[in-house]
């Protein structure tokens, strides 16, 4: 419903003459979403607990083919072949699953009294147990990340982020929040786009892709502050013939050179 509004509300202001997208000024903001910043999964520590489980199997895996290889010495070669995967049930929790119904199954038909078989059924519940339920659970992290540093337990689309006024403030914890593109021009919104990464630099190229999706064109000049100056945005504005006011970070210092024995300057005051 937003869409239909918005679009005939700006397809009016096109036909009046009030916005004919020649220049195209662009900007962000972090909205705070509704959800609790205590609830909030980072990427790094998924990563690490995604390493540790991985190689808490590799152990389990480890321990279960080294008492197959002492069964196999004292009984022969007939039972329980290949239990520990050759090191392929650690790659995923598909390959985990899979592997652990073939051990269940190899243990089920064993015919003759042999060695003791509690300690690998002891693996094998931990592995079943334990590090599978773990690796699914990271598995579906990182695809709900789908590459950001965060998502927010009770609201996923949200990336933690640092709200403009607690910026440089170390004690202040981020808050779950969208990062939110407005394009103006004769002070009427032209276009809007919602993003979950905190930097304004990956958001160019989506907002201005769903800007064309929604008018059917882009407009002819782009301008931005330096937050979104990049070589992947520069090509993109090329690519498209857009006129290209969009600064990078270091502009102002390559475009301003003073002497290096100048430490005060006035400006600054």
């Amino acid at each position: 419903m937003i869409e239909d509004v918005f679009s005939a509300v700006l397809e009016f202001l096109v036909v009046a003459g009030h916005v004919k997208l020649e220049h195209y000024f662009l900007d962000g903001t972090k909205i705070e979403a509704d959800a609790n910043k205590h609830k909030v999964v980072w990427a790094k520590r998924r990563e690490n607990y995604h390493k540790r489980v991985q190689e808490q199997i590799k152990e389990l895996v480890k321990h279960i083919e080294q008492v197959n290889e002492e069964e196999q010495a004292e009984y022969g070669e007939d039972d329980l072949e290949e239990l520990g995967g050759n090191g392929q049930a650690d790659g995923n929790s598909e390959l985990l699953k899979k592997k652990i119904d073939e051990l269940n199954q190899k243990l089920r038909d064993k015919t003759r009294p042999k060695k003791d078989t509690r300690p690998v059924r002891k693996a094998l519940k931990k592995l079943e147990e334990d590090c599978l339920i773990r690796l699914e659970k990271y598995e579906q992290q990182a695809e709900t990340l789908k590459g950001r540093n965060s998502y927010s337990k009770t609201d996923p689309d949200a990336s933690s982020m640092r709200m403009k006024e607690e910026r440089g403030a170390e004690k202040l914890w981020p808050k779950p929040a969208y990062n939110v593109q407005i394009g103006t021009e004769s002070q009427f919104v032209v276009g809007f786009s919602l993003h979950a990464r905190a930097g304004d630099t990956s958001c160019l190229i989506p907002h201005l892709e769903r800007m064309r999706t929604q008018l059917g064109r882009l407009p002819q000049n782009v301008v931005t502050d330096a937050g979104y100056g990049s070589a992947e945005n520069y090509a993109y504005l090329e690519q498209h013939g857009l006129g290209n006011f969009v600064k990078y970070n270091t502009f102002y210092q390559d475009t301003h050179h003073y002497r290096k024995a100048e430490l005060i300057r006035k400006h600054q005051f």
